[in-house]
């Protein structure tokens, strides 16, 4: 992939981005996107593809059925601060999508963990879900549908800030 193209294609995906997890939207932060994509377009493109591939799908039942059966499952916001505190999931932790680190997730790699943002357009659950699997967890999954999916659905929501 040309050097341009990618960073096109960075540019566009910041700008979705930003629309669905960011906590704000600066041109400046856009610059500097751009700039640190055309650096690393290489290994970038070849690192996001490759853990994109190792991440799983889940769906609003099969999500939701697991917390019936109060199976262990890490699940993790990716929206903005605000919008998870207007509702998400149960159990959901918020995290920024660009912060996903091991202080965040659990100690055990082999842990479930999901990742969810707004919508199927939104795609800051993929970077969250890609870092997550860059840092060693096995075992992640996104769910697509995401918290507008789960409204949807009719599915149980909690409002206010990261449980304790």
């Amino acid at each position: 992939m040309n050097r341009s193209l990618f960073t096109t294609l960075a540019l566009v995906s910041f700008a979705a981005l930003s629309g669905c997890a960011s906590t704000q939207n600066t041109s400046a932060s856009a610059a500097q996107a751009a700039t640190s994509a055309s650096a690393s377009a290489s290994t970038a493109s070849s690192g996001a593809t490759q853990a994109a591939a190792e991440f799983g799908r889940v769906t609003v039942d099969e999500l939701s059925a697991s917390l019936d059966r109060h199976e262990q499952v890490a699940i993790f916001d990716n929206n903005r601060r605000e919008r998870y505190e207007q509702g998400h999931i149960p159990g959901a932790r918020w995290v920024s999508y660009d912060a996903v680190t091991t202080e965040v997730l659990p100690a055990d790699r082999n842990a479930r963990l999901v990742f969810y943002c707004a919508n199927e357009s939104c795609h800051a659950c993929h970077t969250a879900a890609a870092r997550a699997i860059e840092l060693g967890y096995r075992n992640v999954a996104i769910l697509p549908a995401g918290i507008m999916g789960w409204t949807a659905a009719n599915k149980p929501v909690v409002t206010g800030a990261n449980p304790s």
